[in-house]
């Protein structure tokens, strides 16, 4: 199980602003600036209790329909903790907290669209020098470290020597230990190519390969990766993704910036929440998806609103063009219109109107997470076949307008 929350911060918000800047001191307050994050995770063993008042036992019925379900114990799951549990519940629990879902997928598509292809290593295959020195790397996370700081997170493995070091540190101090790049510095930059420990699954492509070479000096594909770490005693086939992709991270980041932190900070707008009053969430470069969307189906036109949307405090579930197949749903333009649609018109994910009269309020009921909108499926779906739309790049509204029309045609 999972939690998050958010605590505002007691800052100091009325501070005059004297640096055009994001996160900087005299500068506009990021989000990090304005919350603590705090998410917790559990290791939870259920059990299926007594029948609830009229289930059916005996016969066809399915007799755990209607029984409730007893939580035996919850144990909390971190860094503390971790070493408690067993190696294979500690690695799936890793997995799934680290597990990038669809919506994490098609977000980094739409990333890596923006850049160029990652090219092969030249340093790959039968030119990377491959020291015979005896070192196997243990398959259990909680045994990975950095040889130099002893940092257990960010790790990169050097796939000729077997070295783990932390990645690289950035410019303002944060990121990694640089364990891995001054590894590769002190052994007269002879072994370019590392891997990020944590994104190696069977699929090797996936993996987070970089090359420190000052003709490359970027991330790379290595396709003999497994038979590399084999020769370190890791076999493929067993591992589990445990940490987020430098890429993924980049979308995280990109998804979760404050775009709005110079262009609003510190006006005073009235709050607003219901049926027509929802916001949509920025995916990265998505501003024209959302003002196309709340043009037309925010129920600013009635006749689109009557067609792909729904009234308020009505159930959504029984709109004409949801009625599809489950698995034919994720396709259907229609039907992931008429959900976004209904989720604008209905109100059923508006948040309260918070008792704050502005909504750059850090404690805000309207900032909570529960009520944003991420119009990830509907933007997919529609972009798929476009060589511009498909990517996380900024876009002209009026030609997406368009060809949203041909798309619904």
């Amino acid at each position: 199980t999972s939690s998050n929350g958010t605590t505002g911060k007691e800052a100091n918000d009325a501070a005059p602003v004297t640096k055009l800047g994001v996160g900087v001191e005299g500068g506009f307050k990021s989000e990090e600036d304005q919350f603590d994050t705090i998410s917790t995770h559990s290791i939870v063993l259920l059990r299926n209790g007594t029948p609830t008042d009229g289930a059916v036992s005996g016969g066809n019925s399915n007799s755990n329909s209607n029984s409730q379900v007893e939580v035996v114990v919850e144990l909390p799951y971190d860094d503390n903790t971790k070493s408690t549990f067993p190696t294979q519940v500690a690695m799936s629990a890793d997995s799934i907290i680290n597990h990038a879902g669809l919506a994490v997928q098609q977000d980094l598509k739409a990333w890596e669209l923006d850049d160029e292809p990652k090219p092969v290593s030249k340093y790959a295959n039968n030119d990377l020098p491959f020291v015979e020195n005896g070192v196997t790397i243990n398959p259990d996370p909680s045994s990975w470290k950095c040889e130099k700081s002893g940092a257990t997170d960010n790790l990169w493995l050097n796939l000729s020597t077997g070295f783990i070091g932390g990645g690289r540190k950035n410019w303002d101090g944060s990121g990694g230990s640089n364990g891995a790049l001054d590894h590769y510095h002190e052994t007269d930059d002879q072994y370019p190519l590392v891997v990020k420990l944590g994104t190696i699954t069977d699929d090797v492509d996936t993996a987070d390969c970089y090359s420190y070479a000052s003709d490359e000096d970027g991330p790379v594909k290595v396709p003999n990766l497994a038979e590399l770490l084999a020769k370190r005693g890791i076999n493929v086939a067993g591992m589990q993704k445990t940490v987020k992709s430098t890429a993924e991270l980049e979308v995280e980041l990109n998804a979760t910036y404050a775009f709005d932190a110079i262009t609003e900070s510190g006006a005073h707008l009235t709050p607003v929440s219901g049926p027509g009053l929802k916001g949509l969430q920025n995916l990265g470069n998505s501003c024209y998806v959302n003002s196309v969307v709340q043009m037309l189906f925010g129920g600013t036109v009635p006749e689109l609103a009557s067609r792909y949307g729904t009234s308020a405090k009505v159930d959504v579930t029984v709109h004409p063009l949801l009625g599809v197949a489950p698995r034919d749903a994720s396709s259907d333009i229609l039907c992931q219109t008429a959900k976004l649609s209904c989720a604008l018109t209905s109100g059923a994910f508006a948040g309260p109107v918070p008792d704050s009269a502005t909504v750059t309020d850090s404690k805000s009921a309207a900032l909570d997470p529960k009520y944003r909108l991420a119009p990830r499926m509907f933007k997919n779906i529609i972009g798929k076949d476009h060589v511009d739309f498909r990517t996380g790049q900024q876009q002209d509204a009026a030609q997406y307008l368009q060809y949203l029309f041909e798309k619904l045609d």
